[in-house]
């Protein structure tokens, strides 16, 4: 299985690579395309592309189809993994994560492990 920072090399952005590693490693098929406006803290620094995907494979792992479903299940997980990431870094925030020399790189790989790890959780 390819790192997410090894599918960045290929030309994707963040979002994507964590998408595109997290449909390898399970079979699963979430559309890269949904990612591809994330990048780069959607454009303008804001939020981490890497944590954004994130969320996503969260909401497809843990979210719900219809109105009746839990709909604090996935925000429990999201929560879970936004609070590692913010215990590590101080920021979830891409224009800080890079002032505080963070690698693209570093933010995916560790963003994917994390995330994997979150979802093993019983919340």
């Amino acid at each position: 299985m390819k790192k997410p920072s090894e599918i960045y090399k290929e030309g994707y952005n963040c979002a994507e690579s964590l998408i595109i590693a997290y449909n390898e490693e399970f079979n699963t098929s979430i559309p890269v395309r949904i990612c591809t406006a994330l990048g780069g803290g959607c454009g303008v620094g804001s939020i981490c592309g890497a944590v954004n995907a994130a969320s996503i494979i969260i909401g497809e792992v843990k979210g719900r189809d219809h109105s009746s479903g839990d709909k604090m299940l996935a925000k429990k997980y999201v929560q879970a993994f936004m609070k590692e990431i913010d215990s590590r870094y101080k920021t979830h925030i891409c224009r800080e994560l890079k002032a505080n020399k963070v690698t693209c790189a570093e933010i995916m790989d560790v963003s994917y492990e994390v995330v994997k790890e979150i979802l093993k959780q019983d919340l």
